[in-house]
């Protein structure tokens, strides 16, 4: 069991640098960087609150909403100052690996959702990574407000960042029952499983505009088009 929830708890060393994802209206924010093995479970959702520093406090809701072959879609609500962001990924692998993501949809507040071009300059991708350390303090008792858990306590350094993450296999599906750094702290409010995505419509394919006339063929981004095509 134990060799078990450290293979696990690799999955919980939080950066607490979110991932940013570039939408047609503008970065957004995303799921949480998230180191090691990434272990889907069809159904399984946690939902967290977020605070500390300057930041409003927010909600964020992690699920595994759907799976079409190998493949697992992931999705992430985010929820701050009455504004709602949706993302969902089709990944093959960890989400925070930009290689495993096969399709990207997003979805900001009432508007359309909408499918972004997958290419590896376009899709959703984490900060440099520094090299992590990690200390297991053994289990603790937490307390958060979606119960008391018996968890495994872990210290992490990765550069200059420190931190605490407390991981219990009864939360699907990442284990995070509580982790804090930098002044800032993630606590599980809720979880489950038979989560649903929360995309219920077609999205929309994003177009990029055509190319500005003049512009090098090498400096246009992704999904552009030249101008005459």
């Amino acid at each position: 069991m134990r060799k078990t929830v450290l293979q696990s708890a690799m999955l919980f060393v939080l950066l607490f640098c979110f991932q940013t994802a570039t939408s047609a209206q503008g970065p957004m924010m995303g799921s949480p960087r998230l180191k090691g093995e990434f272990k889907p479970v069809l159904g399984a959702w946690a939902q967290y609150r977020l605070k500390g520093g300057d930041m409003p406090s927010s909600t964020m809701k992690i699920a595994i909403v759907g799976k079409e072959g190998s493949y697992y879609w992931y999705e992430t609500i985010t929820e701050q100052g009455g504004e709602t962001t949706i993302a969902k990924m089709l990944v093959s692998g960890d989400p925070g690996n930009s290689k495993a993501v096969k399709r990207f949809i997003v979805k900001n507040g009432g508007e359309p959702a909408m499918e972004m071009p997958v290419t590896e300059s376009a899709k959703p991708a984490g900060p440099r990574e520094a090299p992590c350390t990690m200390v297991d303090k053994g289990n603790e008792t937490v307390s958060v407000p979606a119960g008391t858990f018996r968890a495994r306590h872990l210290q992490f350094t990765c550069g200059n960042e420190r931190g605490d993450t407390w991981a219990s296999e009864k939360v699907p599906p990442y284990g995070i029952v509580k982790s804090t750094t930098r002044g800032m702290e993630m606590i599980l409010t809720g979880y489950g499983m038979g989560a649903k995505t929360a995309i219920t419509e077609t999205p929309r394919k994003f177009t990029m505009p055509p190319m500005p006339k003049g512009m090098p063929k090498g400096m246009m981004p992704p999904g552009m088009v030249p101008p005459g095509d």
